[in-house]
């Protein structure tokens, strides 16, 4: 695990200390620009300049989520509280919980790659009907309302969020879709750390409501806006994972993508880096990439995932070591 030496952090004999003023440079541009780009689709008559705007969001918007990624991880800033105000704000955006997303995603680095998170494949007692129906959620971008929905779920009523059908409890093909992976995670929470999550819930759902107030948003311009966002974003989260071994921390791509989307993601495509190395910043994941293996392009898988799903032929991943445990649960704060 990266050790903090003289304020540093070195892992591998690499530098990984997180570069606190230029994420937060960027993270303000970006926060300013989307901003812009949302007012800008409202208020604008010209129809390219607003199909311009709606384009640029989508990507601008990705830059966010890519900062959101770098709170969970604690990875944004050495500084504990200046990580989690700017976590809110980046899940504000999105939008959901911060640490309702923190919970997830963790979660979502344990079970990679397990029956939980199989989105490409099915098994035999599935429901290959509900499970395409997912596939093709993810790769229309109709994946992102999940996180939203499940956010604002759990601040109006936790219990039936986690014991109900989505779940998986009473309906494994159902928790196939992805439920039960999710939110088994938050049963017996201590109520104090639920509290919080419904707090922070709250704290997004009015960000987005005082966006439409202060900027004079209309529900369509939102809606394209982030429509171009979730398209763009749901594609990704699992053409990263598919088709990849069945292995907890080796099960993801290195996928190649243009120098421009490249940047504007935060390297989020070096996903197989990030899968093995998940305490590293997203400044200097191109150092752990592993150039002589093979990258395939984020449009050739998918593309590949449009023509349907196919069958589980694996054996499901060997369980998490506690070195790797270790690392997805670092949090090393300077202070």
């Amino acid at each position: 695990m990266g050790e903090l030496m003289s304020n540093k952090r070195l892992y591998q004999g690499v530098d990984i200390t997180p570069p606190n003023k230029l994420n937060i440079f960027i993270a303000i541009i970006s926060i300013a620009a989307a901003l812009f780009l949302l007012w800008a689709t409202t208020h604008i008559p010209n129809i390219w300049i607003k199909l311009l705007c709606i384009f640029l969001f989508s990507f601008v918007g990705n830059t966010l989520f890519g900062f959101l990624h770098e709170t969970v991880h604690s990875s944004f800033h050495t500084n504990r509280v200046i990580n989690y105000i700017f976590g809110n704000i980046f899940a504000a955006f999105f939008p959901t919980g911060f640490t309702f997303q923190k919970r997830c995603h963790l979660n979502h680095h344990r079970q990679n790659r397990t029956d939980f998170e199989m989105f490409e494949a099915y098994h035999d007692n599935d429901s290959k009907t509900l499970k395409t129906i997912m596939l093709y959620f993810i790769l229309t971008g109709v994946y992102w309302t999940n996180p939203g929905i499940g956010a604002l779920w759990l601040m109006i009523h936790p219990n039936s969020l986690i014991n109900g059908v989505f779940s998986g409890k009473k309906s494994y093909k159902i928790g196939r879709m992805g439920g039960a992976g999710m939110l088994r995670h938050l049963e017996g929470l201590p109520k104090e750390e639920m509290l919080k999550m419904r707090l922070e819930v709250f704290f997004s759902l009015c960000f987005q409501v005082s966006l439409f107030l202060l900027l004079g948003l209309t529900w369509w311009s939102w809606l394209l806006c982030y429509a171009a966002f979730a398209f763009q974003w749901s594609g990704l989260q699992y053409s990263d994972h598919a088709y990849t071994d069945r292995d907890i921390r080796n099960g993801a791509w290195n996928l190649r993508v243009s120098k421009w989307t490249q940047y504007f993601f935060l390297n989020y495509h070096h996903h197989l880096a990030h899968h093995q190395h998940p305490h590293v910043s997203w400044l200097y994941l191109e150092s752990f990439v592993d150039k002589s293996k093979y990258r395939p392009t984020y449009w050739e898988i998918y593309f590949r995932m449009w023509k349907g799903l196919t069958k589980v032929e694996q054996q499901a991943p060997k369980p998490m070591d506690p070195e790797f445990e270790a690392l997805i649960n670092s949090e090393d704060f300077s202070n």
